[in-house]
């Protein structure tokens, strides 16, 4: 046993096993896997075979710099829509406490709580004064 552990030490040796990037292609493809399943497309099956072959590819891989700038690029796309969906999913929850509303001029949210009637609204991010009902 003590052979195989440290075989596997130096296999694993400069790899960094998987990373954000990694693991989003493997429930991606567990994802596009089950969908195959019931709808009996088989593209999907080998679209979900190629991301976990690409994720097994990269979490083995000994490339760390690459692999780093692929994971940053991957994190610039994919932090700005957890943001969008974990404020939605506030919104949601505050639905019935706050009634939301889009700035006109920046398009950012502003919330005004429920049943005060019809308030000025200033923005906090560029100032614009708009009348709303809540």
């Amino acid at each position: 046993m003590s052979k195989f552990k440290a075989w596997l030490y130096r296999f694993m040796a400069g790899r960094r096993g998987m990373d954000q990037f990694g693991m989003a292609l493997y429930v991606t493809g567990l994802v596009l896997y089950i969908l195959a399943l019931f709808t009996r497309f088989g593209i999907l099956n080998l679209l979900s075979l190629a991301m976990w072959i690409y994720a097994i590819y990269r979490a083995f891989s000994r490339n760390l710099v690459r692999r780093e700038k692929e994971n940053r690029w991957f994190l610039a796309k994919y932090q700005p829509l957890k943001r969008r969906v974990s404020q939605a999913w506030v919104r949601f929850k505050n639905r019935k406490v706050y009634k939301y509303y889009r700035c006109p001029k920046c398009k950012s949210w502003l919330k005004l709580p429920r049943h005060v009637g019809e308030k000025t609204v200033t923005c906090g991010k560029c100032g614009a004064t708009f009348t709303k009902k809540a």
